[in-house]
């Protein structure tokens, strides 16, 4: 079976966008104010967004590895950026970046083939 790999890269205005979209597709009601700061765990992929309206303590919002998933898978049709349906698509940091590393498998022709290796 071969392989294909790519990976998509997002810089942090691309993501705090994408999940302001996608918290508003959801009906999620975003506290008042901009986003001043991003939190992401690198072991889940969890992030927090930092809202805050002039010199008022800043108010968090949550977005749990799936919501992100979901919000990126949307912003890349957005942007047209390719991301096969039939693909495995998987958050990872890579140089100190969230980026989806998408896997397209197609079958080989016939794998019955004897192959000799010398």
């Amino acid at each position: 079976m071969t392989s294909e790999y790519r990976i998509v890269f997002f810089d942090d205005r691309e993501i705090v966008s994408a999940l302001i979209d996608h918290a508003r597709t959801q009906g999620t009601r975003l506290p008042p104010g901009q986003v001043r700061r991003m939190s992401v765990a690198r072991g889940s992929f969890d992030v927090r967004l930092f809202f805050q309206r002039r010199a008022e303590e800043e108010t968090p919002l949550d977005f749990h590895s799936a919501a992100l998933a979901q919000a990126l898978i949307r912003h890349c049709k957005k942007k047209g950026i390719p991301l096969p349906v039939k693909s495995n698509k998987e958050l990872r940091m890579v140089d100190d970046r969230i980026a989806f590393v998408v896997e397209v498998s197609r079958p080989s022709g016939d794998s019955l083939i004897p192959i000799e290796y010398v």
